[in-house]
């Protein structure tokens, strides 16, 4: 009181308005903040309930319709009509025999080609007894549209008729399979098997893969998810019975995940057969995952949506090893996931039906309860998850949309940032209306203090408005040519240090810009699996005359123009150009899955805009191409003057190829094996490099 007592009216009345003012804007501040959050903690509920709803809601109504379409099929006069022939032309085959080397042949399919496959896929080592089919008909089968078939495993299919099977079973496939293949198209299925429902003999499959002919009682596949399903059809007495089973890693699939639903095929009261149809998880991934454009369809940056399986492990892609695979790998690595089931996930590329989720939300959706909690997923870290079931028939399986507890709050977190900082800035305005007239004579000063702070806090923008001639307005006018001359000098370093980054990305690629920027002149780093090309520009010398050196440059400088817009278009990334030489690479900079295919197309473009060129100029120029891919170092050459090259047996390799003197596009053999379905290629050629051994190479037809 004392102390209040000394100040004057004016304080007294500045301190009474501070009070008020302060007091209001707290209590309204803290309530507003309060329903705020509130509200969106409700509405960040409701919007993943609605997500995990509709994506529940498709997954559903997906399996209701392989539902309807395998009852569909089982109950047309085709497919009874091929069960009834399929099953009598299979039992025509109990005495057929194989000569030796077709026994061999067949054998040979499961060593060379069928086994080592599944164990890229599967891990472990496959015996050859356990999988070699053991009746005549199976093997006889197998050898014709297997063993016997050219097609590569997993195009097996499109044989429709195998040359050597004379049978009654041959006319039959012969008859029947082009149908199911129109069918099998149209609907997506990864097979379409019919079963004899005494023996559980296959006696027909479209994919043609390891399980076709074989006995599902006791054969190699008698204890898969494909075998459980048939054996519970046997005893169904009603047309329109299904039967749904779960995803396993299906052998003859080569491990990856697949699912089977069946009917039976009646005719009258008849049992003629078993329908099963195969279906890939694929379909489901893409309606989970709105098609991996997780971002694009409102899950954020953290969140996804996935199932989970009765045995607690996911069905779908995780968005994270999609993203980020050896990230991803690494944090299961440190939340305690067993060591072979990451190594698994990394041969397979994907965490389906091996990545354990054992958690209460997973708990509860397979219970058959829906709901949105807080808890951890299956990355160790703390999310908020709507759960729920989908079900059809037996089968349940838990739906859980999740993000992590940091984004989903951060709504929350940024609304009290905005409330406390209207709340700040109301509290200011207040506290100026109440000092602003006893502070009315230092008002030019606060301004030019304030303008000083946004200066040096790098606001070049800035002036203080002149409102007098005195010291103060002098004082204005020096701080705002001085302010100005600053904003000139920033915007010039601005311009000098974009011009020298634009500079620097034509002359280096992204990936070594950035290590350059991150301390390292050098920037020299290894590259695992990357795609090389050069190019030999042939016939310029034609061009050497005196007065066409001028021509042949500028011809030489349009051609490399033109490639260089060729590359960007296709993902390739120019190393450099030397003379009539030109280095490329692939996946470097950026990782792409199918760099070789890119390089490949990217060398039919040279060639093309070289024909262009010699039909527009009237020139002969030809253009040797070499291809490799394989590990490569990258680096900078230089200090002042400096240029990025590659080393490397996959460069010197590709620079050999192309100095084979004709105009043609050479690539190795590890090229060829990766684009051998997309491209044809002639060979092999055996080519010796450089003084090292001989390598097969192979020419890209035209």
């Amino acid at each position: 009181m004392a102390v209040l007592g000394r100040l004057s009216i004016q304080s007294k009345v500045i301190l009474l308005l501070l009070g008020v003012s302060l007091a209001s804007i707290g209590t309204v501040a803290w309530i507003g903040y309060d329903s705020g959050r509130k509200s969106l903690d409700q509405s960040l509920r409701e919007r993943m309930t609605a997500i995990r709803s509709a994506k529940s809601l498709n997954v559903s109504m997906m399996l209701d319709a392989l539902r309807d379409q395998v009852i569909a099929m089982s109950d047309s006069q085709t497919v009874a009509g091929a069960a009834r022939e399929f099953t009598a032309a299979y039992g025509q085959l109990a005495d057929a025999t194989l000569a030796p080397a077709e026994a061999e042949s067949l054998a040979s399919f499961y060593t060379a080609d069928y086994l080592p496959k599944l164990n890229e896929g599967r891990g472990g080592q496959p015996v050859l007894e356990q999988y070699l089919p053991a009746s005549a008909a199976a093997r006889y089968l197998q050898y014709h549209y297997l063993a016997a078939n050219p097609a590569p495993y997993e195009g097996k299919h499109a044989l429709d008729a195998a040359p050597g099977d004379s049978s009654e079973y041959g006319r039959i496939h012969a008859r029947f399979h082009k149908e199911f293949a129109r069918t099998v198209a149209i609907f997506g299925f990864a097979d379409l098997l019919i079963v004899d429902p005494d023996s559980l003999d296959i006696v027909y499959s479209y994919a043609k893969t390891a399980e076709f002919a074989t006995n599902l009682e006791v054969g190699p596949y008698a204890t898969t998810q494909l075998a459980t399903l048939v054996r519970s059809l046997q005893g169904h007495k009603e047309r329109d019975d299904f039967v749904v089973s779960d995803f396993e890693k299906f052998a003859p699939s080569l491990g990856q995940p697949m699912a089977f639903i069946g009917s039976p095929i009646f005719e009258g009261s008849q049992l003629l057969g078993i329908l099963v149809l195969q279906f890939p998880i694929e379909t489901f991934n893409k309606v989970l995952t709105a098609d991996y454009t997780w971002s694009d369809a409102g899950f954020g940056q953290t969140g996804e949506c996935y199932l989970v399986g009765p045995d607690r492990t996911i069905r779908s892609r995780s968005r994270f090893m999609f993203e980020d695979t050896e990230g991803f790998l690494t944090t299961l690595a440190d939340e305690g996931v067993a060591r072979d089931v990451l190594e698994r996930m990394r041969a397979r590329g994907t965490a389906m039906c091996l990545l354990p989720v054992d958690n209460a939300c997973v708990e509860e959706a397979l219970r058959g309860r829906s709901g949105v909690m807080k808890t951890r997923g299956y990355r160790g870290k703390p999310v908020v998850a709507a759960y729920g079931p989908v079900e059809l028939h037996s089968l349940r399986w838990a739906v859980v949309t999740s993000v992590d507890e940091s984004e989903a709050h951060e709504p929350t977190a940024r609304f009290g940032r905005t409330v406390f900082g209207l709340a700040s800035g109301l509290s200011l305005a207040s506290t100026l209306i109440a000092l602003a007239f006893s502070n009315l004579l230092t008002r030019p000063l606060r301004a030019l203090t304030a303008a000083a702070q946004r200066l040096g806090a790098g606001d070049t923008d800035v002036s203080v408005p002149i409102h007098s001639e005195d010291e103060f307005g002098q004082l204005g006018r020096v701080f705002n040519g001085m302010a100005a001359s600053i904003r000139k000098q920033t915007e010039k370093l601005e311009t000098q240090v974009r011009e020298n980054d634009e500079l620097l990305h034509s002359i280096l690629p992204a990936s070594a810009v950035e290590s350059r920027r991150d301390g390292d002149e050098r920037a020299q780093r290894e590259f695992a699996d990357v795609s090389v090309l050069v190019a030999e520009i042939v016939g310029m010398e034609g061009l050497g005359t005196p007065a066409g050196e001028s021509r042949a440059l500028a011809v030489l400088t349009d051609l490399v123009a033109a490639i260089d817009e060729a590359a960007e278009a296709g993902g390739i990334e120019k190393v450099r150009t030397i003379g009539t030489t030109y280095l490329a690479v692939c996946g470097l900079s950026v990782t792409r899955p199918d760099h070789v295919r890119r390089m490949l197309a990217f060398a039919r473009e040279i060639e093309r805009i070289v024909g262009i060129f010699n039909r527009d100029h009237h020139l002969d120029l030809a253009v040797s191409i070499g291809v490799s891919a394989g590990p490569v170092v990258g680096g900078v050459v230089g200090r002042r003057r400096f240029l990025y090259d590659l080393w490397g047996e996959t460069v010197a390799v590709a620079k050999g190829l192309s100095r084979q003197g004709d105009a043609a596009i050479r690539v190795t053999d590890r090229v060829r094996e990766r684009t051998g379905e997309l491209f044809d290629f002639l060979g092999p050629f055996s080519v010796a490099i450089d003084g090292r051994p001989a390598i097969e190479t192979w020419s890209l037809k035209g």
